[in-house]
């Protein structure tokens, strides 16, 4: 029975919903914690993995998914200098726009070059305001909003993107660009405008370089980032995690409507998705003390849904 019920499981996290990535990235995908090195003593608040050295240095290394030890930000430790690791102007203003509904935040990484960072600029502005006016999210299927795969209806969705820009030698913005510029390889050797569009829980989907920064590449990324979620695999999807100060977990949850409610323990025998409104915002689902029981019970029926969905398809 164990075996069967970790192969459905593993089944139905690798099968396509109809949630738009954006959407279900901001729901799902839990970004990665950074690894930070600090003088011996210090402590530091946030999503990190903290080890401790002998030097008066913050060390920030990519996250252990990304295989690399590479040091890519360096500084004297200072109150001020851990304040910049954790939260900047920038992230606070792209976590204000994400958590206001928009799909994505189109940074602008500026390089220095006047004309050319305004020519970027001026055609990513143009572009997007041409996408928003064209495309159409995917419809939600209801069974996905049944089975707690999005935590808000259709109508709740929004097609926005925004753009921001950012200077390259903003101190305030120095961990950061850091960051930015470490999200790929030998992105720091070129010194051109730089797009990074940012989507869910402050995640980057990939860069857009100098010319790179065109219509086929835009169009490209902004179809992935409204397009309907075919893996919800965070790891078999593009993308690098970033550091924000923000609560994620909170955001989704007040902006979730009220009456979707998790299917009851009994309900589970039945292998169908209920759906049980309740009374008030603030009533508490009957298993909510335990998480990872909840987990496994949408799980669980999540996978029912697909092997019904698989046998259906093949009939």
């Amino acid at each position: 029975m164990m075996r069967v019920l970790a192969f459905l499981i593993a089944a139905t996290s690798a099968l396509a919903c109809s949630v738009p990535v954006f959407r279900y990235a901001l729901e799902h995908w839990a970004a990665d914690a950074y690894r930070v090195t600090l003088p011996r003593g210090k402590t530091l608040n946030g999503n990190f993995d903290v080890t401790h050295h002998e030097t008066n240095k913050i060390e920030l290394r990519h996250p252990k998914s990304m295989r690399s030890n590479e040091v890519i930000w360096l500084v004297d430790y200072s109150e001020a200098n851990a304040k910049l690791l954790t939260d900047s102007p920038a992230r606070s203003e792209i976590a204000e726009r994400l958590g206001g509904g928009e799909s994505a935040v189109w940074v602008l990484l500026e390089s220095g070059d006047a004309k050319k960072d305004a020519e970027a600029a001026k055609f990513l502005d143009d572009r997007l305001d041409y996408l928003a006016g064209v495309m159409e999210l995917p419809r939600l299927d209801d069974q996905d909003i049944k089975n707690g795969l999005v935590s808000i209806p259709g109508d709740g969705l929004r097609l926005a993107f925004s753009t921001l820009r950012v200077r390259r030698d903003d101190p305030a913005e120095s961990a950061f660009v850091a960051m930015l510029l470490a999200s790929e390889e030998d992105l720091r050797e070129f010194k051109e405008p730089m797009v990074f569009p940012i989507f869910g829980q402050g995640r980057v989907l990939y860069a857009l370089v100098g010319k790179g920064i065109k219509v086929e590449t835009i169009d490209s990324a902004a179809q992935f980032l409204i397009g309907s979620c075919s893996c919800q695999v965070k790891e078999q999807n593009p993308g690098v995690d970033l550091v924000m100060a923000v609560d994620w977990k909170k955001m989704v949850k007040e902006q979730a409507m009220p009456g979707q409610k998790l299917p009851e323990l009994s309900q589970i025998a039945d292998l169908l998705p209920q759906t049980v409104k309740i009374g008030a915002a603030e009533s508490e689902p009957p298993v909510k003390s335990d998480w990872r029981l909840v987990a496994v019970i949408v799980l669980i029926v999540g996978s029912a849904l697909a092997v019904k969905r698989f046998w259906t398809w093949h009939k």
